[in-house]
């Protein structure tokens, strides 16, 4: 794929499980250079309480500062992407990212802290019920994108649930996650070739 964005991948607070590494070769199998840190340092659990847990005892903030080295090495225009505790990471890093190609959220979505939004595409996927997932926050995010001239789109799976994309756990959506997949790629693709039109 010419001129392919790299992505930077982002694991929730479940860890660098495998369905994390299935889903990053899936993307490279459509060309694209991906990044997926582990920034649990090998802590993986299967548990959303556990993973919280650690999320918690490690510190929100201090997990963050483990990831900026790596986006200090990556092209500034870098697909930032993540899930649950991953996709706040991504929409935390895109406020001084401007230039990042697109913003992908899975499972997870704030609303902007200033109300503003840098004017990066944004896409959404989550479960339609989500207990991580506020609409308040959805439409909050949904106006500053639309705001800044970007694309904002919300693709909703049916059903209640957190995790689709982890097909190893209950809440996984083997179709959703592959259409996930698919969005992606032709939101990435649609990117690739307004930026070369220029």
């Amino acid at each position: 794929m010419t001129n392919a964005p790299t992505i930077l991948l982002l694991h929730s607070a479940l860890g660098l499980r495998p369905a994390v590494t299935r889903f990053a070769d899936q993307l490279r199998e459509r060309g694209y250079d991906v990044v997926s840190p582990d920034y649990y340092d090998g802590s993986v659990f299967d548990d959303t309480c556990a993973g919280l847990s650690h999320r918690d005892d490690v510190g929100p903030a201090q997990l963050l500062k483990r990831v900026r080295p790596i986006v200090d090495q990556i092209p500034e225009d870098t697909v930032l992407a993540g899930f649950s505790l991953g996709a706040a990471f991504a929409q935390r890093l895109a406020a001084d990212r401007p230039d990042a190609r697109a913003v992908i959220l899975m499972h997870s979505v704030a609303a902007p802290r200033d109300g503003a939004w840098p004017g990066q595409p944004v896409q959404v996927h989550r479960y339609a019920e989500d207990p991580f997932v506020a609409e308040s926050d959805l439409v909050a995010l949904g106006e500053a994108v639309r705001g800044s001239g970007a694309s904002f789109e919300d693709f909703v799976t049916p059903g209640k649930g957190h995790l689709f994309t982890d097909t190893d756990l209950p809440d996984g959506d083997e179709k959703a996650t592959a259409e996930t997949i698919e969005r992606i790629d032709a939101l990435l693709r649609d990117s690739r070739h307004t930026t070369a039109r220029g």
